[in-house]
């Protein structure tokens, strides 16, 4: 650490003798700055959850002259970014454990520091948690498991293939619920107790934040959430007061440690950022405004068991594998695919390729967690100037068996031509009717993806699709609309708007990285 200072001294006396001359400065930086620097720039791969402190971080920034680029990402997304050699300065998430695991990216860890603390814990609603008995400290999350089970808690909690939040969560309860604590095996994950409780969740989504919005906007439909304990508290602003459970075995804590990157041509910002964020007066700023813990502690005397995060990389992708095939409820999922005449070329070619992704998956670590899952429903609906026939795709516990049915997909995939016109709204509601009958049966979790590149010109209005929705009443399925090529933003705005779904911007980036992310909406 003394060599790194002493280089860094160095480099500022150079910088300071070129700005008296000007015919020397290029010369003096391209001599003196590493060839991953990017001028006055620190760009930092965030957890979205993040969001709350930017404006804080990039200010300071700011004051040193420092431009802050933030840049948001689930935990497998991370992964993926690192892999592949994404120009960062640092990784800034809720939980660095499962990085650590990774060869290719723990070598990239050149430092890491604590930063704020929050807890993973149950928020409950008042009448439900008077109604179930559930005190803090006193409940465990065996008492939610049985609850669960029996049908009298029903829970929202973020996908942990696409949040952070949800993998902290996920990782902890496995550990709690084996019995087994870091020590835990494969053999040892506790699937049928898992599946047990995830049987009570009603709510997923990619993100916290997502996630308490949807919360708030669908309050019968859930009684409580698994989340950060600062996420938890924020909701009261929502509208949304729950009682914090703290549950009596004790909690999995999510640390935020900032992470410097070997590569990184700012070492000496990280160090004056990491001072700025643990000291004294920022730690009680971010306390008051994001309800997470500053290092030094709430000042409660309040003794809480710490969970351990599994030690092992195959037991914690493992566990995942074992969300999405075993433990989650299984899910049924409507593609609602625009193969209209604009559609011809590249863009038919994109939509093929992200389909195709889905039903075969790929090496990176997003892909292999975003692939068609064991018990889903697939439809896939085309369209052109109407709704063409819908192609049904029933996935079963058995990868052997699953194997002639994604065969079928991906040659019906491979079979998808453009040509006609563009019926979106007809297309959706043509659907719409069956998935809502689905939702209500309530085993299954639901959803509608539209991808299209156009305007409606055929069949039914934007108007005459909302009526309809409402007329249908709750619950809403909610529908996920692409943003591609030349699609109209006010109407896929609008789309996702009436359903409480969400947009995703396929414009800018690849359309087979837009469906790996709603895939952790599903």
């Amino acid at each position: 650490m003394k060599k790194i200072h002493q280089f860094f001294a160095g480099f500022l006396i150079l910088l300071a003798l070129a700005a008296c001359d000007k015919s020397s400065q290029s010369s003096a930086n391209h001599q003196q700055r590493p060839v991953a620097a990017e001028g006055n720039t620190f760009r930092i791969l965030a957890g979205s959850e993040l969001k709350d402190v930017a404006d804080l971080v990039q200010a300071f920034g700011r004051s040193m002259n420092i431009n802050v680029q933030f840049d948001y990402t689930g935990t497998l997304d991370a992964v993926d970014r690192l892999a592949d050699g994404g120009k960062y300065d640092a990784v800034w998430v809720s939980h660095g454990k499962y990085l650590q695991l990774i060869p290719e990216v723990k070598n990239q860890i050149k430092a890491s520091e604590k930063t704020m603390y929050s807890r993973v814990v149950l928020g409950v609603k008042r009448d439900a948690a008077n109604k179930l008995g559930w005190k803090s400290g006193k409940t465990g999350w065996n008492d939610v498991v049985k609850a669960a089970k029996a049908g009298k808690f029903r829970f929202a909690m973020t996908n942990p293939t696409g949040s952070n939040t949800g993998f902290v969560a996920l990782a902890g309860l496995a550990a709690e619920l084996s019995g087994k604590g870091d020590a835990l095996e494969v053999k040892d994950i506790p699937a049928d107790k898992l599946k047990e409780l995830f049987a009570g969740q009603s709510m997923t989504a990619g993100s916290s934040g997502v996630l308490a919005d949807m919360f708030a906007a669908t309050p019968d439909k859930v009684d409580g959430i698994i989340n950060y304990e600062s996420v938890i508290r924020s909701m009261a602003s929502k509208g949304q007061a729950l009682e914090v459970i703290i549950p009596k075995e004790g909690v999995i804590t999510a640390d935020y440690p900032l992470m410097l990157l070997s590569n990184s041509a700012q070492q000496s910002f990280y160090q004056k950022l990491l001072e700025y964020l643990r000291s004294d007066s920022t730690q009680k700023q971010i306390a008051a405004s994001t309800f997470r813990t500053p290092l030094a502690g709430s000042g409660s005397d309040e003794v809480v068991n710490e969970l351990p995060f599994p030690g092992s990389l195959a037991v914690v992708e493992a566990i995942l594998k074992g969300f999405l095939d075993d433990f989650s409820k299984p899910s049924t999922s409507f593609y609602v695919l625009d193969v209209s005449g604009s559609m011809e070329g590249a863009r038919i070619k994109a939509l093929r390729d992200s389909m195709l992704a889905l039903a075969q998956g790929d090496a990176s670590a997003s892909g292999r967690f975003s692939t068609f899952r064991a018990r889903e429903r697939v439809y896939m609906i085309p369209f052109n100037h109407a709704p063409l026939p819908m192609m049904q795709f029933d996935l079963s516990e058995s990868a052997e068996k699953n194997k002639p049915v994604v065969e079928q997909m991906r040659q019906s995939i491979q079979r998808l031509e453009a040509g006609g016109g563009t019926a979106i709204f007809s297309a959706v509601a043509s659907i719409y009717e069956q998935a809502q009958q689905e939702l209500i049966n309530g085993d299954r979790l639901v959803s509608i993806i539209v991808e299209t590149d156009g305007d409606n010109r055929n069949g039914i209005s934007l108007t005459e699709l909302r009526e309809f929705v409402y007329s249908k009443g709750e619950p809403r399925v909610p529908i996920f609309a692409i943003l591609f090529g030349d699609g109209n933003p006010r109407e896929m705005q609008a789309l996702a708007e009436m359903s409480r779904g969400k947009v995703f911007d396929a414009k800018k980036v690849k359309l087979s990285k837009v469906m790996k992310e709603i895939r952790t909406y599903q």
